[in-house]
């Protein structure tokens, strides 16, 4: 990572453009390139480690959350068939899937703000804005890990509720269920705006092709 500092195209036109103009104003061309050299050195160390940008996110595919909050959606469903057509049952089912894709979707979405912040970052003159994307990535990521293992744990309360037979005693655990799933969603909506704030919405499908 050191040596990417070093390697910068930007602060090597730096340096010389500075003997360039050095050498053009009438010094000799050993002057020249000192100047050139100390200009590439003396931003390195400004641009390069006084006020680096962070290192670049690299951009790793992210499928386990996707993969669990799918899981336990399935979880869900099984657990949830006879009980199907029951509120809150019902609108729970509806829930729990939504909340799946929404982590599906935002798995893949902060796999381009990875990529964006890996761009960024070799450009000192974005620094801040790099700075704002991997702040946005790491609220997003912390966003989609948090909501699949909530889903988890969802998963194993819904089981606890039907295997102590709490139904018979009325609907009461099951709406602090319900509850939780609409926390769990509310949290992935913001996630979602989070992501559509630095990478914009995506474009809507179009119609089916005739």
């Amino acid at each position: 990572m050191q040596s990417r500092r070093f390697a910068n195209p930007w602060w090597l036109m730096a340096g010389a453009a500075a003997g360039g103009l050095a050498w053009a104003v009438g010094l000799p061309v050993w002057a020249a390139a000192v100047i050139g050299v100390i200009i590439w050195l003396t931003t390195i160390l400004v641009f390069g480690f006084l006020f680096a940008s962070p290192d670049p996110l690299v951009p790793v595919p992210d499928t386990g959350c996707a993969e669990r909050a799918r899981s336990a959606a399935a979880a869900f469903r099984e657990l949830a068939a006879p009980l199907s057509a029951e509120p809150p049952v019902d609108r729970m089912l509806w829930r729990v899937d939504e909340i799946a894709a929404s982590i599906s979707h935002l798995s893949r979405r902060s796999d381009e703000l990875a990529s964006l912040s890996h761009t960024l970052s070799g450009d000192p003159r974005e620094h801040e804005y790099a700075q704002y994307v991997q702040g946005r990535y790491d609220e997003v990521r912390h966003r989609t890990q948090a909501a699949t293992s909530d889903l988890e744990n969802t998963v194993a309360r819904f089981e606890g509720i039907l295997s102590a037979r709490h139904l018979s005693a009325g609907g009461g655990a099951l709406d602090e269920l319900a509850a939780a799933l609409e926390t769990i969603g509310y949290g992935v909506d913001i996630g979602e705006r989070i992501v559509d704030d630095v990478l914009g919405p995506e474009p809507s499908p179009g119609p089916p092709v005739p």
